[in-house]
């Protein structure tokens, strides 16, 4: 019960932390930096895909002019009737637009990293579901041939889709340029931690 307890305290602790980090970014980095992030990443998803990267960029503009374009319009409308009104303490709209200009990027670069991630998950769902499959097969063959199970590497299988998990989080949303071999070594992960811990369930559940 207290190792569950701690488990539980460590988890919150850590979503709390990672929330926090992102408000502080959020309010801290300058536009910039993830426009200069997004055409790093651009430039590395042409030299694998090639012709196909601009595809999926305009793909992005589209579903974002269509879904939110409006909303941040508004938005911008509101922080510059601030800056011709009487408060405005410090610079605070200017500050407050550029947030919103953060914003923006930031959500773009998230949602060109989902369509990015769409694209890998065409190979990357059957080869998921062989890993599944496979670990299923070994475990009746183990079961019917008296071989024990090993609890050392089901928590480490448990372990790993834990870590890969935190890093397909952390790859969608850091605004950092990632490498763009980064989504299918992260699927094939996920394939072999699964693999693994199908593999190595206890005979009994």
């Amino acid at each position: 019960m207290n190792g569950a307890r701690r488990e539980a305290a460590a988890s919150t602790f850590v979503v709390v932390a990672l929330v926090l980090g992102i408000v502080v970014v959020w309010a801290l980095i300058p536009s910039a930096a993830i426009r200069s992030a997004w055409v790093a990443e651009r430039a590395g998803v042409y030299a694998v895909t090639g012709a196909g990267e601009d595809v999926l960029f305009r793909r992005t503009l589209d579903d974002l002019q269509s879904s939110l374009a409006s909303d941040f319009q508004g938005w911008l409308g509101d922080v510059r009737s601030i800056r011709r009104g009487p408060w405005d303490p410090a610079g605070f709209s200017d500050w407050l637009q550029g947030r919103v200009v953060v914003t923006w990027l930031w959500v773009g670069l998230i949602a060109y990293r989902l369509q990015v991630l769409m694209g890998w998950l065409l190979p990357g769902m059957p080869l998921t579901m062989a890993a599944y499959l496979d670990g299923q097969f070994v475990r009746e063959i183990r079961k019917y041939a008296f071989v024990a199970q090993s609890p050392i590497r089901h928590s480490l299988a448990m372990r790993v889709l834990w870590i890969v998990l935190i890093g397909f989080v952390a790859w969608l949303i850091l605004p950092l340029p990632m490498p763009a071999v980064l989504p299918p070594l992260l699927i094939l992960a996920i394939a072999y931690a699964l693999w693994l811990w199908v593999s190595n369930l206890q005979k009994r559940l």
